[in-house]
């Protein structure tokens, strides 16, 4: 899976969904605040400037009425209390007056100046001057036009506001709507192709699994690298590779003793080779045995090379050392691989073990001899002693030894020296010494 693009975990991918999600959420309910600030703020204005400057039109008009009647009395009975009654009432227009200022409309100054007008030619009358009807009449038509122009202009002005309230209202609505909705769409979307993409990665894990299952370890689920069903995938193809190698092993181990064969002590011995790290290699043979097979059978030899190679496991398992191996060449040769610094007690621990076995395979009477009668290979009749077992062990230092072959060549060279004295008896060398030799 190599070159592919990395995507984010199964978490972040929900992380972001739900960023999202909650972003779209606040923006919209953020937009409502504000639109429903704004038309606050209009139904603010409009109830304390506008309809009070409905009102303030209504009081004016009426206050224009009751000077114009108590104009109309003292110009035919002149009296005192008209001119309070004008006086009062001027004194409410005015307040009006002031209260409809507030709007801003701009007809209002030329409506101040037109009552102004109206005001000082009432004055003239209560002071007991005659003025005439019509220019009386023509002041007080002007300043009626002007609070009726005055009152439209607050109708129009009053109506534009109630118009862009209902838009803004509108709009707030839609569009918090609409954000609401995506972040449901998104929502759903990602829930949607999380579920798709959870199912179709466990679908081709499971696919994986039945296609391991069935020895096919070279099979690749594709999955791309980044999220845990990713990474998943590739811990697939690192265990299906493990599992090729274990069933490598398994064909090529010794149906006898279940040890790794020639096959796994080559890779090993090549790995070590690779990584250029010193071990010692350890020839094992036992001594006697084609002796001992002709003598007892091979069910009864097959059964003591079977519990050699458990004994000769468990010493190496002893060491403590996880990079160890144990490998059957076949017949009565094993192999062991450890540490160079532990080929001294591998060795020991090894003797130790096959020592301590080897006589309960023997009868009483060839124990207490301590040898048996046989033919040897030229068919000479001739005494063979009890089972022992020869251990050559080679240091194998970097740069040394290039393959595996050519250390199993020197390690078999050694290990006939080894076998040429009684017992069991080991020896460990290394090229320096072999080459001075």
């Amino acid at each position: 899976m190599p070159g592919r693009f990395l995507q984010p975990t199964i978490v972040q991918k929900l992380i972001i969904s739900y960023a999202i999600i909650v972003i779209c959420l606040v923006t919209a309910l953020l937009y409502s605040i504000t639109g429903l600030s704004s038309i606050s703020r209009t139904a603010n204005e409009i109830g304390s400037v506008d309809l009070p400057a409905v009102e303030a039109v209504d009081s004016m008009r009426d206050a224009l009425k009751g000077q114009q009647r108590a104009v109309g009395r003292f110009s035919i009975i002149p009296g005192h209390e008209y001119k309070e009654l004008y006086v009062a009432q001027g004194a409410e227009f005015r307040k009006a007056l002031s209260t409809l200022q507030k709007t801003g409309l701009s007809v209002l100054h030329s409506l101040q100046r037109d009552y102004d007008s109206y005001d000082k030619t009432a004055a003239v009358i209560f002071d007991g001057a005659s003025v005439s009807k019509d220019k009386l009449k023509s002041t007080l038509g002007r300043v009626e036009k002007g609070l009726e122009i005055a009152q439209n202009m607050q109708n129009l002005q009053l109506e534009t506001k109630l118009a862009a309230a209902r838009e803004k209202e509108s709009k707030t609505i839609s569009r918090a709507m609409m954000l609401a909705f995506s972040g449901v769409i998104i929502a759903i979307s990602v829930a949607a192709f999380l579920v798709y993409s959870l199912s179709t990665s466990i679908a081709k894990l499971k696919k994986a699994t039945h296609r391991i299952a069935a020895g096919d370890f070279d099979h690749d689920p594709k999955l791309a690298e980044g999220d845990e069903i990713g990474d998943l995938a590739k811990d697939f193809l690192v265990m299906a590779a493990r599992l090729k190698e274990l069933e490598q092993i398994s064909l090529d181990a010794s149906p006898l003793t279940r040890l790794p064969g020639n096959i796994a002590i080559e890779r090993f011995i090549n790995r070590h080779l690779r990584d250029q790290k010193p071990f010692a290699m350890c020839y094992l043979d036992l001594d006697n045995f084609k002796s001992y097979n002709d003598h007892y059978g091979y069910i009864k030899a097959s059964e003591l090379l079977k519990e050699a190679g458990q004994v000769i496991h468990e010493a190496i398992t002893g060491i403590g050392k996880p990079d160890t191996f144990v490998g059957h060449i076949g017949g009565d040769d094993f192999v062991v691989i450890v540490d160079e610094e532990d080929a001294d007690a591998a060795c020991q621990a090894i003797i130790r073990g096959i020592d301590a076995m080897i006589p309960k395979y023997y009868s009483e009477n060839d124990r207490t001899a301590g040898y048996i009668d046989g033919i040897d290979r030229y068919g000479v009749e001739r005494r063979f002693p009890l089972i022992s077992i020869s251990i050559a062990a080679l240091a194998c230092k970097p740069g040394n030894y290039e393959s595996a072959a050519e250390i199993a060549t020197t390690a078999a060279k050694i290990k006939d020296q080894v076998k040429g004295s009684s017992g069991s008896n080991y020896i460990i060398v290394d090229k320096e010494i072999i080459g001075a030799a």
